[in-house]
C-alpha cells in the first residue's frame, strides 16, 4: 500500500546545483526516454508528412517527362502543378481503396527507369525509319505532271475587253 501511495504522491522537487538531484534527474530523462521508445516500438509514429497527393502526381509527371522526350508539344502538358493536381484526386481514390502510391511506384519503379532509359534509343529509331519508308513512298510515286496554266489565244481571258473583234 505505501508503494501506492509513492506512485501518487507528486515527484519530490530536485534542485539541480544538487550532484545526487543531477544524478537523479538523469536517470528520470533516461527512464523516460526508454518508456518512449517502448512505445514507439509497440505502436510507431507516423512517417513526417508525406503527401500522398505529391507522391501519385510522381507517377504522371515521370511518365510526361518520358512523353515529351518524344513530342516535346506535350513539355506544357506534364507540368509539375497539373501532375499535382491530378495526384490530388488520385489521393482520394486511392484512400478509398487502400492503395499505397509508394508501393505502386516501388513495383513498377523498375519499368519506369526501363521506358526512361530506353526513350532515347527508341525515337531516333522511329524517326529514322519513318523517314527512310517516306523517301521510298517519294521514289515510288510517279512525277507529279506540271500544267501549262498560260492562257491559250483561243481562251476568253486572251481576248479583247468588252468582246469585240479586230475586223481585219
Amino acid at each position: 500500500m505505501a508503494d501506492l501511495n509513492e506512485s501518487q504522491a507528486e515527484p519530490a522537487k530536485l534542485d539541480p546545483s544538487d550532484p545526487l538531484d543531477r544524478i537523479a534527474m538523469e536517470a528520470l530523462g533516461e527512464e523516460r526516454a526508454q518508456e518512449q521508445a517502448d512505445a514507439d516500438f509497440i505502436d510507431p509514429p507516423q512517417p513526417p508528412g508525406i503527401d500522398p497527393a505529391q507522391t501519385w502526381g510522381q507517377i504522371p509527371f515521370m511518365f510526361g517527362k518520358v512523353l515529351s522526350m518524344a513530342m516535346p508539344e506535350l513539355a506544357g502538358v506534364y507540368t509539375e502543378e497539373k501532375c499535382y493536381q491530378w495526384g490530388v484526386g488520385m489521393a482520394a481514390v486511392s484512400e478509398k481503396y487502400g492503395w499505397d502510391a509508394g508501393e505502386v511506384i516501388g513495383r513498377f519503379g523498375p519499368e519506369i527507369a526501363l521506358a526512361v532509359a530506353s526513350v532515347p534509343l527508341v525515337v531516333p529509331t522511329y524517326q529514322a525509319i519513318k523517314a527512310r519508308r517516306e523517301e521510298k513512298e517519294r521514289e515510288k510515286a510517279p512525277p507529279r505532271q506540271e500544267k501549262d496554266i498560260t492562257p491559250s489565244t483561243d481562251h476568253p481571258m486572251s481576248q479583247a475587253p468588252g468582246g469585240f473583234v479586230d475586223p481585219e
